[in-house]
């Protein structure tokens, strides 16, 4: 009977523990999330250099959609992939806006229209990471 009793102890110590421990998606769910935030603080200071930051938004996307199990942390994962996809929209704007203007009034249109884009894209970013942020029980990022 003591020895019923100690293993049955032992069980319930090992699945209390289990039970409490974090969901490991939901802990890499929030370190993507961390990194699409600083990405997007770079990318929308335009003096900086975009390269790093898209490099970063680049690997979460691929982590996003290939890592097993992040796809089941909703909603957050929709949100996540969503505001990758506005700040890769924006890293290939400042792509255009980065090289030489030519003079042509239809490049300087562009320009501006590239210009405008990159601004409503950080805002869509913003706000796919606030819904991000709260699904996955995180202060507000922007």
């Amino acid at each position: 009977m003591r020895r019923q009793t100690f293993l049955l102890t032992i069980v319930t110590l090992v699945w209390l523990t289990a039970a409490c421990l974090p969901d490991p998606q939901r802990l890499q769910s929030a370190a993507l999330l961390d990194q699409l935030v600083s990405a997007r603080a770079t990318l929308s200071t335009q003096a900086a250099p975009v390269e790093a930051a898209c490099t970063t938004v680049g690997d979460v996307q691929t982590r996003l959609n290939g890592e097993p199990g992040l796809v089941d942390v909703r909603p957050a994962w929709r949100a996540l992939h969503a505001a990758a996809e506005a700040l890769q929209a924006v890293c290939g704007q400042s792509t255009l806006l980065s090289q030489p203007p030519t003079g042509s009034l239809a490049l300087k249109q562009a320009r501006e229209r590239w210009q405008q884009g990159i601004q409503r894209e950080i805002g869509v970013a913003c706000d796919h990471l606030r819904a991000a942020s709260i699904a996955l029980d995180r202060s507000q990022p922007c």
